[in-house]
């Protein structure tokens, strides 16, 4: 799950279906009344500070999106895996512990479930290990 995988996919060539582009429109209309009002920016707004408020909401945006991906994708790692240390058999903890991740937006919390290895006596994320499921 780490930053530095990148994946083959071009994301900029995806293309979003006409109902995804509609309710991103509604989230660009609700965000722009919660920074302007129903009218829109004042006439003496300039342009730099539109376009800060658009990048603000876009990193919010953003950092919300990463939180709910990385939070499903946290369930692929709730199976007992290899230590990546000695390879022995690690135990699933009880409880999933958060960890701040950085992401080109902003921190987010990633909250998933450590594993313990007896054997080397430490904690790991599978996920933070490249592991493959």
């Amino acid at each position: 799950m780490g930053k530095e995988s990148q994946n083959d996919q071009d994301v900029n060539a995806y293309e979003f279906s006409p109902s995804i582009r509609g309710k991103v429109e509604e989230l660009v209309a609700l965000l722009a009344d919660e920074g302007f009002g129903v009218d829109g920016p004042p006439r003496e707004t300039d342009f730099a500070t539109i376009e800060a408020f658009g990048h603000q909401a876009g990193r919010a945006v953003a950092r919300a999106f990463d939180e709910h991906l990385t939070q499903r994708h946290a369930k692929h790692f709730q199976q007992a895996e290899a230590c990546p240390t000695c390879g022995a058999p690690g135990e699933v903890a009880d409880a999933a512990k958060e960890r701040p991740l950085q992401t080109c937006d902003g921190t987010i919390p990633l909250s998933e479930l450590a594993q313990h290895c007896p054997t080397c006596d430490r904690d790991f994320f599978p996920s933070a290990c490249g592991v493959k499921t």
